[in-house]
């Protein structure tokens, strides 16, 4: 089977299912549900027993992450030889493996590590006796055991995050021609959106200013995009018509009311997550028999990961259906 009449194949697959997911109008249906079972019913029909007792959400969480692991390591096998940028893709599920286990190695109580098998493309799994500080040494990601005592946790996290995305970008950069200029379109556009949230996260969060944070900002991106990420440490916190004019007000002009005291990255995180979920959308309809729309694709399922970890603990905590499509801007 040559590239074309594999990519077709492939794509007839991934529209099929795009018309499924979550990431979008049917996100909101989901809401509407009213216990764990239903919503494990909606996601995976057909596969309850009656025996079956109604899910945890940890458990209906761990289903969903497997299953979108699952859909995406199928597409790599029929790829046979697939392109490197879209494993990369399915290893930000293990950067987030290897955040939890961070976590537990900086202290005491902190959530449970979770090791995600992603099969021949893991490259973190668990050690004998689960030694964690061994699973990650064994691992390409050593560099990162030297860093847990000594620097505080988001600097560790930020340091994984800036591993994550200059290999993605070092990818999207090496593709031919053909399919580098419609990635780089989507990869553009995350790393630009993941270096405004660090910037919020940093200043509010975290109480850093402009110069402490320099070295923690993901490299790269226009003078426009540099001039905003400083102009982020320097508008005053509470300043309405401050970050009414700001590059990015688009991610928190809705927080910009009578109220506001400052930016909440949180929901900042959640209007990106959005934006960069329709730059997907779009570009899953472009340049049919290059990769872009199979990286498209990829950063969907992603996506839905956390829209569907967000709808199971909508409903385990009762919030309402109109304050969680607010939160991620469905609706």
């Amino acid at each position: 089977m040559n590239r074309t009449s594999r990519y077709s194949f492939i794509l007839a697959k991934i529209y099929g299912k795009v018309a499924k997911t979550y990431v979008g109008a049917n996100f909101q249906d989901l809401l509407r549900l009213k216990r764990l079972q239903e919503i494990s019913d909606q996601l995976f029909p057909g596969e309850r027993t009656p025996a079956q007792e109604e899910p945890e959400s940890t458990e209906l969480e761990a289903r969903i992450v497997k299953a979108e692991i699952n859909s995406m390591i199928r597409i790599l096998t029929l790829l046979r030889d697939p392109a490197d940028i879209l494993v990369h893709i399915l290893r930000k599920f293990e950067y987030q493996s290897l955040k939890t286990v961070i976590r537990s190695l900086a202290r005491e109580g902190a959530e449970e590590p979770v090791f995600w098998d992603l099969g021949k493309y893991a490259l973190l799994r668990p050690a004998k006796g689960r030694d964690l500080e061994k699973a990650v040494a064994a691992s390409p990601y050593a560099w990162v055991v030297p860093h847990v005592h000594s620097r505080q946790l988001f600097e560790v996290e930020n340091m994984l995050d800036r591993d994550y995305y200059s290999r993605l970008v070092a990818f999207a950069r090496s593709l031919p021609r053909r399919d580098r200029t419609g990635v780089m379109r989507l990869v553009s556009l995350e790393m630009t959106l993941a270096n405004v949230i660090w910037a919020l996260r940093l200043r509010f969060s975290f109480g850093l200013d402009a110069q402490a944070a320099h070295p923690l900002m993901i490299p790269g991106g226009a003078d426009s995009h540099r001039k905003a990420m400083a102009e982020a440490f320097e508008i005053p916190a509470d300043s309405l018509e401050g970050w009414r004019r700001w590059k990015y007000a688009w991610l928190i002009d809705d927080q910009l009311g009578e109220n506001f005291r400052a930016p909440d990255p949180v929901r900042a995180e959640q209007k990106a997550t959005r934006r960069l979920a329709l730059r997907a959308h779009q570009l899953l309809h472009e340049d049919p028999f290059t990769l872009t729309p199979i990286v498209a694709y990829f950063k969907l399922k992603e996506l839905e990961t956390g829209m569907l970890k967000i709808a199971v603990e909508a409903l385990q905590l009762s919030v309402p259906e109109h304050e969680v499509l607010s939160m991620v801007g469905v609706g």
